[in-house]
């Protein structure tokens, strides 16, 4: 009962009917009738969620936080724990923070043993390297066109080819190459800037690969060098390896100036490095300074604007919003 419907039945009582009532008769009947509700609006409140985290020695403000932030299964888990988690807010602050993944933030925290940033915690369990690949791995989402995620965990079936490949011309690659047209397209745009600017003329080294072309790949390649058959971007259309024709050799174009000058202003064309350097460690990616990925400017600005990988940028831009259409 609230203190609206206490005055709505006092007012009943006294009506026309009831007029012999007398004012302190009245406002003793007042003071009861709050009493009660102040009284059922406590035990409601010592039953409540935020309640029951707050005895758990989260503040008021805290407890609503996460309240407010997680599932009704989550909140009772984080009770059952019985304990006072300071990571659990300290999570839901952070950038990048997927509500749905909570859980298994607190479990991955708590069996790190390499005190690893948060920010790596939650980027590590977006992409869903908390998880065993074996068990894990999915087929991708090909809807999704030029943002199809190919991974270790995602992978495409024998039978996916793109709709349609065109071939890069004799002055952008050494053999013949083939990817999607916006990524011919893009390449050429961003050859022709490259060598204005810093006078090599990038390369094209590998383009797009079938499943059984990288079945033959991976069998080739050094330590495994290459993906799996269907885990590979190639298969796609949409990734291109880049050298250059002043280094046609990879490891040389790494320390190139027109290497240098790809990976600054690639976005600009709609490409990204999809395994940078200063996330190989946390991810577990080789870095592959020559990898690029056709994502669209859009997206190409937005994960060179926020240094994220593609795999983050997925998880928490194109994922949770999967999972929000579907509830």
């Amino acid at each position: 009962m609230t203190l609206q419907d206490a005055k709505r039945l006092l007012s009943q009582w006294t009506d026309r009917d009831h007029r012999w009532i007398t004012a302190p008769v009245t406002v003793a009947a007042l003071l009861v009738l709050l009493v009660l509700v102040k009284s059922c609006q406590g035990i409601a409140y010592y039953n409540s969620d935020e309640c029951r985290i707050h005895r758990l020695g989260y503040p008021i403000e805290q407890a609503q936080l996460l309240v407010n932030t997680l599932s009704d299964s989550q909140v009772d888990s984080l009770i059952a724990r019985q304990e006072h988690d300071t990571i659990a807010v300290t999570l839901i602050r952070a950038r990048y923070f997927i509500a749905d993944n909570f859980d298994r933030y607190l479990a991955f925290h708590k069996r790190d043993t390499t005190s690893a940033p948060l920010s790596n915690i939650i980027a590590l369990v977006n992409i869903g390297a908390d998880q065993d690949r074996a068990t894990c791995s999915v087929p991708c989402d090909t809807s999704k066109g030029q943002l199809m995620l190919v991974n270790g965990r995602h992978y495409l079936d024998e039978s996916y080819k793109p709709d349609s490949l065109a071939t890069f011309g004799r002055s952008y690659c050494y053999e013949e190459q083939k990817a999607l047209p916006v990524v011919v397209d893009a390449f050429m745009a961003m050859q022709q800037a490259c060598k204005e600017q810093t006078g090599a003329q990038l390369m094209v080294n590998s383009a797009h690969r079938s499943y059984q072309q990288q079945i033959a790949m991976h069998k080739r390649s050094a330590r495994g060098y290459a993906a799996h058959a269907g885990y590979s971007e190639h298969q796609t259309g949409l990734a291109i390896d880049v050298t250059s024709l002043e280094h046609p050799m990879r490891w040389p174009f790494d320390k190139s100036e027109e290497c240098a000058w790809m990976h600054e202003h690639c976005h600009e064309y709609g490409f990204i490095l999809r395994y940078p350097k200063r996330q190989s460690l946390v991810f577990g990616f080789a870095y592959e300074p020559w990898h690029l990925r056709y994502v669209g400017r859009e997206v190409a600005r937005r994960i060179h604007d926020e240094d994220i990988t593609f795999d983050e940028y997925y998880a928490y831009y194109v994922g949770r919003e999967e999972i929000k259409d579907k509830r």
